[in-house]
């Protein structure tokens, strides 16, 4: 078992009483390195941000303000279009006869329904209502409905992500995107759905308008797929620019590529000042992490040899250096304060390991070491009485009584025995005394003592009824120095007699 040196903190470096070079206490610590670091990364990046919008604002500047009025213009147009389209089914949607089919689940009027929409819709390709859970009203391929369009519609009533609108192509080869509108009853409650798909004719008008001489107009999905080009001739084996604008309340981008301008100068300015950023930023923290590093090695290695003294319970041989940190230096009195008094600890839990917790004597464990103790000393001559006691009538009492009455009986056999007499307790109700040096005579004397003064204290103590005052039993025996073989032969015998008090009516006390 560890046992720490009295002396084993004397070595250790205390904060304050030793200076580094030039005579300065330490100045640094691990906080205050961090945060400098910190600080100065932060400005970089911000300083090398602003240079960069500068130089992205002088290189992008003309790409942005020279991007083609027709793009714009189309992705303007193509999202007026959707926005009409999603009006009229909106307003359709609200309509008592769309309400009325999807609340009385008809489906043959589902059916006809469709096909008049189909008809007042402007260039409709499938129309159909779809109940709350996902039912399509009336029969989908009389309705137009695609295999794509119907594995949509269960993903929209599912609220899973799609692509909005969706883009599929029927079996004829036909192209078309999907609409969808929620519809809702008069209490604004939702009874399912309106949805509607409408051919890439209604669009191709603005999207095939007269263009400029070159370039091409390209319409993509939210998949990435060109679903419809327009396409003016130029030599593709020149460079090429693309520019992207977004279809506002779609997936779509509408995209114009075009042969490709001249580099800007300002590219490649901002090219080689990101790229020696980069090496800036790479060996300033490569540095910072360095010195950190070094900073913090010497300590470690310091700390470590103090942990290792500290396990292994040997003083700090040799003087430790002045620590780098505020930090360790924070850290070695606290170790040297632990190496200290871990043997006072130890110690404490050494009796507490030994010890009753509720009487505060000894238990059995200790009880055996001390009695093996006083069976070698009777072996050599020294009379040595083995006395079992035994508290009665614990079991009439409640928990709190017991406890109470086992408390009160290990205070009198405390007070009673001689500083030569090892008291303890070894179960429950059941105690034991070692007594050294007793003579016969005054044995029992003594134990009728300890008896009187045990139902005595039961009587005056508050908790305890005075109509249940537990009886004690004791059964005694001497170590005899050449009858005895062994130590657990007079254990027996101090146990016998115990039985013998217990069953006796005459006698509280027996000897054996």
């Amino acid at each position: 078992m560890y046992q720490a040196s009295e002396n084993s903190g004397s070595n250790v470096y205390s904060s304050g009483q030793k200076k580094g070079a030039g005579g300065l206490a330490y100045t640094l610590s691990f906080k205050m390195v961090a945060y400098a670091s910190a600080t100065i990364i932060v400005f970089l990046l911000i300083g090398i941000t602003a240079i960069n919008l500068n130089l992205s604002k002088a290189h992008y500047q003309g790409s942005i303000t020279d991007l083609p009025q027709k793009l714009t213009d189309t992705a303007t147009a193509i999202e007026t279009q959707l926005s009409l389209f999603n009006k009229i089914i909106k307003h359709v949607s609200a309509q008592p006869t769309t309400q009325d089919i999807l609340e009385y689940r008809d489906e043959t009027g589902a059916q006809a329904w469709a096909i008049q929409m189909r008809r007042f819709l402007p260039q409709a390709i499938g129309v159909t209502l779809l109940t709350p859970n996902g039912k399509v009203m009336g029969d989908p391929p009389g309705q137009r409905l695609t295999p794509q369009c119907l594995t949509d519609m269960a993903k929209i009533n599912q609220r899973e992500t799609t692509k909005i609108p969706a883009v599929h192509t029927d079996p004829s080869g036909t192209v078309h995107y999907d609409l969808t509108a929620h519809v809702f009853d008069e209490s604004e409650n939702k009874i399912g759905m309106l949805f509607v798909s409408f051919g890439l004719d209604s669009l191709k008008p603005l999207l095939h308008q007269e263009t400029d001489a070159i370039g091409y107009l390209s319409l993509v999905d939210g998949h990435g797929v060109v679903f419809d080009q327009q396409k003016n001739s130029f030599d593709v084996t020149t460079d090429t620019t693309k520019s992207w604008a977004g279809i506002p309340g779609t997936d779509w981008q509408l995209s114009l590529t075009e042969p490709a301008s001249e580099l800007r100068p300002s590219f490649l300015i901002l090219t080689i000042f990101n790229v020696t950023a980069l090496l800036m930023t790479v060996s300033i923290i490569g540095f910072l992490v360095r010195f950190i590093q070094k900073s913090m090695t010497s300590d470690f290695e310091q700390v470590k040899s103090l942990l290792n003294s500290l396990a292994e319970g040997t003083p700090l041989e040799e003087e430790l250096a002045t620590p780098q940190l505020r930090e360790t230096a924070e850290v070695f009195p606290a170790i040297s304060h632990i190496n200290r008094n871990i043997d006072k600890k130890q110690q404490l839990l050494e009796h507490q390991e030994l010890s009753d917790h509720l009487t505060g004597l000894s238990n059995r464990r200790q009880f055996n070491i001390e009695f093996a103790r006083a069976y070698d000393f009777a072996r050599r001559g020294t009379p040595v009485c083995v006395v079992i006691m035994r508290i009665s009538g614990l079991e009439k009492l409640n928990q709190n009584q017991a406890y109470q009455v086992i408390k009160v009986f290990g205070k009198t056999l405390e007070e009673h025995a001689r500083k030569v007499d090892h008291p303890a307790r070894l179960d429950y109700g059941e105690f034991a005394l070692l007594m050294f040096g007793a003579s016969p005579e005054g044995t029992t004397p003594c134990l009728e003592r300890i008896n009187r003064s045990f139902r005595k204290r039961q009587t005056e103590h508050p908790v305890i009824p005075n109509n249940n005052i537990c009886p004690l039993y004791c059964g005694y025996t001497r170590i005899h120095a050449h009858r005895d073989k062994n130590a657990a032969q007079v254990l027996k015998r101090a146990e016998g007699a115990l039985v013998e008090a217990e069953q006796s009516s005459d006698h509280h006390i027996i000897s054996k």
